[in-house]
Formats: C-alpha cells, structure tokens, sequence
C-alpha cells in the first residue's frame, strides 16, 4: 500500500516538472509577443519545491537516492546493516522534525492568511501544502524503511531487477 503511494507521489512530481517546462515556454513566447505572466516566477519556483519534495519517498524506494553505498559495499555486512539502521535512524528522526515545522508553517500561513508578494497575491499555505505532504510521506517512508531493515525484508524495490536490501543487492 505504501508503496503505491509512493509511486503517486513520484508520478504527481513528473507532472510539476512539466508544469515548469510549460510556465517556462509559456512566458517566454508571453515575451517574444511583448506580454508577461503574472508571477510565473514564483509559480515555476513553488512547481519546482513539489516536484523535488513529492519525489522523494519514491527515489528512496526504489534505490535512485545518492546514498553512500561506496562505504556500505565495503564493510562487512554485519557493520554496513548497523550504518544502515543507523542512518536511517538519523533521516527518520530529520524527516520527522522537518515534516511537523513544515506542516505547522503551512498551518500558520493559513491560519494567518499569509500571501505571496507577488502580482498575483496567492494564499501561500496552497504551494506549502505540497512540501508538507512530501516531507510527511518521506519521515513515513523512512519509518516505514527502518521497521523493514529491522526485520530484515527488502528496503530497496527498484523498476528492473528483485527487491533487495540496498546492501548487497540480495
């Protein structure tokens, strides 16, 4: 189940890369005709913000995270599941802190009705809602790789190829 949503989320963060493309080509022909789009800017920026915090869960998942395997395929097993659970450890308990100030910052921006500056006044809780999800689904999805390295079922599930441990590739 979860990692369906996973792969959702790595889906839905395709598609805020090709909304930056288009906001991009769009404003510039925009120009070339002597026009602008009001704050493509900003909206290219927030696009690319949930594009790179959406994909993560699925990147973790399915092994394309840069990871310091160099190290992990050099040490004995034993050691290298250890700074695995540790590591992991270390970026759930990360994930976990980011995920309640992001959310409880996308909290306040509602609350408060916070707005961008912009020409376009957008309420800000709109484009922080998708690096909330993100930051969440990714502190799950550490939580979700930790209990599986400690019971030692496959952590990695790559498009091609078994699921396996990111260790070894057993």
């Amino acid at each position: 189940m979860l990692n369906r949503i996973y792969s959702v989320s790595g889906k839905v963060a395709t598609w805020f890369l090709a909304l930056i493309a288009v906001i991009i080509v769009a404003h510039i022909v925009a120009r070339v005709f002597g026009s602008h789009i009001p704050s493509a800017d900003e909206f290219a920026a927030w696009s690319m913000a949930a594009s790179f915090f959406l994909a993560l869960p699925d990147a973790l998942f399915k092994g394309i995270h840069i990871r310091v395997t160099l190290l992990l395929q050099h040490v004995p097993l034993r050691l290298a599941r250890v700074l695995d659970i540790f590591s992991t450890s270390f970026a759930l308990a990360l994930f976990a802190w980011a995920a309640w100030h992001i959310s409880g910052y996308t909290y306040d921006s509602y609350v408060y009705d916070v707005r961008s500056q912009g020409i376009l006044p957008t309420p800000l809780w709109i484009p922080q809602t998708a690096m909330a999800y993100g930051a969440c689904l990714m502190a799950i999805g550490f939580g979700d790789r930790l209990q599986r390295i400690l019971r030692r079922l496959p952590v990695v599930f790559p498009e091609n190829g078994a699921p396996n441990d990111g260790l070894r590739g057993n």
